[in-house]
């Protein structure tokens, strides 16, 4: 990994080292890894808070990840296209720009905007039978990746048929959601699903992040033990500073 360096105004690194001393001096850490929600506002914060140690638990299906998306790698596919808006879309952002996608695997376009101008754009690098769809919606009535979907998915199925078309999308949703029941009466390929106590802002480690990843070839198992390793890190630091 390279290293990075940064600086602040005087001013803001003042107001930082003062709540990183208070959040030392509380014991923060400790209580954000105990699910305390009076961190907050003593409601229900607590329920938010499966990012904690989500890598922990999908470490044991990456072999069931990678299976499901054996048809991506076996198959000739030029391009990937995740449909989302927002948190859904940004983390799988990130990770295009830092792998990017591995030889023998699809070329990630990210759609999350609804200018028609950058659709068409996204359209005219694609070829409907080299193209496998992600339609990324946590909550699965976020307006923008149900109109991007219905797009495609007619395009797709004009091009293709509706059976070929189905066999080139999947989802990313949480369990419940008005996407999954779209996918299901689509016949989509494969339905991935969120976690409903995970924001979708903090959602790149779950599926909403490893399924992009897996499609571009970054070895997820490998992934998600790095990020481990940096956890872990981070807690024997906060631990030796307790000491000190």
């Amino acid at each position: 990994m390279h290293g990075q360096s940064f600086s602040l105004p005087t001013v803001l690194q003042q107001q930082l080292d003062a709540a990183a001393d208070t959040w030392q001096a509380g014991d923060k850490v400790a209580r954000l890894w105990g699910r305390d929600a009076a961190l907050w506002t003593g409601r229900d914060e607590d329920q938010w808070l499966d990012w904690l140690t989500i890598t922990r638990e999908l470490r044991d299906h990456t072999d069931e990840l990678s299976q499901t998306l054996a048809f991506v790698r076996e198959g000739d596919f030029s391009h990937a296209v995740l449909l989302g808006m927002g948190g859904s879309s940004l983390g799988p952002e990130v990770l295009q720009l830092t792998f990017g996608s591995q030889p023998g695997h699809p070329q990630w376009l990210i759609l999350d905007s609804t200018d028609p101008a950058h659709i068409r754009a996204v359209e005219a690098q694609i070829d409907y039978a080299r193209t496998v769809f992600l339609v990324s919606s946590k909550s699965g009535s976020t307006l923008e990746p149900n109109i991007f979907k219905d797009y495609f998915f007619t395009r797709a199925t004009e091009e293709l048929g509706q059976a070929e078309a189905s066999a080139r999308f999947m989802t990313v949703t949480d369990p419940g959601s008005n996407m999954e029941s779209v996918a299901r009466a689509d016949n989509f390929r494969a339905i991935f699903y969120g976690r409903p106590q995970i924001g979708g802002r903090y959602s790149v480690l779950s599926n909403f992040g490893l399924v992009p990843a897996a499609v571009m070839g970054v070895d997820v198992a490998r992934f998600l033990d790095r990020t481990e390793e940096m956890v872990a890190a981070c807690e024997q630091r906060e631990i030796g500073r307790a000491h000190v």
